[in-house]
């Protein structure tokens, strides 16, 4: 039987060391500028993002029926530096300057910089009236 081990073997070059394949070079290449370019996205985020609270708002996206009730559609938008955890979201229904309906909504995490939805169920249409959202308040993680 012949011996067969130099086909296992990695080619080399005249000096009788072993060469790389260019594709090896490319993809050492191509995992380098991924590394870099997360790094710098990193730390641009980490120089730019303040260190201030959280800074969260809350809009009314849309409203549909949910069987015998009304559900709001909110987002809640954090641009401030820091994480809100347990964040609580009131809406009122106004009418004539006083409070008909209120309902809470609660969001586990909002992180800096991102956005969560949610809904908050009422028991009248709220497209008939006018919808005041306010952040209640948050706990740092």
């Amino acid at each position: 039987m012949a011996d067969t081990r130099e086909d296992y073997t990695a080619s080399r070059d005249e000096d009788g060391s072993a060469s790389v394949s260019r594709l090896a070079w490319i993809s050492s290449g191509l995992g380098l500028l991924l590394f870099l370019g997360s790094v710098g996205v990193l730390g641009y985020e980490g120089i730019t993002r303040g260190n201030g609270p959280p800074v969260i708002t809350a809009t009314v996206e849309a409203v549909v029926p949910a069987g015998p009730r009304w559900l709001a559609h909110i987002q809640v938008t954090n641009d401030g530096g820091k994480t809100g955890a347990k964040v609580q979201v009131e809406g009122e229904l106004m009418a004539d300057g006083e409070a008909l309906e209120t309902s809470v909504a609660e969001f586990d995490y909002v992180p800096a910089g991102s956005e969560q939805k949610g809904g908050l169920f009422f028991d009248r249409d709220p497209r008939a009236h006018d919808v005041r959202l306010r952040v209640l308040g948050y706990v740092e993680p």
